[in-house]
């Protein structure tokens, strides 16, 4: 099971607003951008709470088919089907879901305070990343300071005409190529 991270961020790294709104994506919903394609790889998911009240947020729970981890420390109640409370470490978390291991990968949704504690404990895998071509000047950043130091390997680049563009870096051993690319760099 590999942990992978598959987000929108601004071009000056913002993934919300400063009250964690996401609308400023929504100029960008006209093109799929690989989801579909992404979600079929996919066997669980984690967010953290914050994150988790923002989905809440949207209405109808869009990830029904998927399991859901939800990091929190309180008790959270009405969790939608297939959906579980997660109060023990990041570190905990990755241990249980490797040892459960199903055929398909965990996305890490986010927020960035999620993502910081799984790259703490070396979990990603892979970051695709969306640069949207917009500055919000504020806002809820993908990369929390203190960030942990590290190196990645470039694997994909791809551009839409609209100014989307997605970065895929991955951790590979040497030989290794990433198994979602197609081969398709542009």
């Amino acid at each position: 099971m590999r942990f992978r991270v598959y987000i929108a961020m601004s071009l000056d790294g913002y993934i919300a607003t400063p009250d964690g709104a996401v609308d400023w994506l929504e100029p960008f919903f006209d093109e799929e951008y690989g989801l579909e394609s992404f979600m079929r790889g996919i066997s669980c998911a984690v967010m953290g709470r914050i994150t988790y009240e923002r989905v809440l947020d949207f209405g109808e729970w869009p990830y029904p088919g998927h399991d859901v981890h939800v990091l929190s420390h309180a008790t959270l109640e009405g969790l939608p089907q297939r959906t579980f409370s997660w109060s023990g470490t990041p570190g905990e978390l990755v241990q249980h879901l490797r040892e459960g291991a199903s055929e398909g990968d965990c996305w890490l949704i986010g927020g960035g305070q999620t993502i910081r504690a799984f790259e703490r404990v070396g979990a990603i895998d892979e970051y695709a990343v969306f640069v949207m071509p917009t500055f919000l000047g504020d806002g809820i950043p993908l990369f929390p300071s203190p960030f942990p130091a590290g190196e990645l390997q470039l694997t994909s680049v791809m551009a839409w005409e609209n100014g989307v563009v997605r970065l895929i870096y991955g951790r590979y051993l040497e030989g290794e190529q990433d198994p979602t690319m197609d081969g398709n760099q542009e």
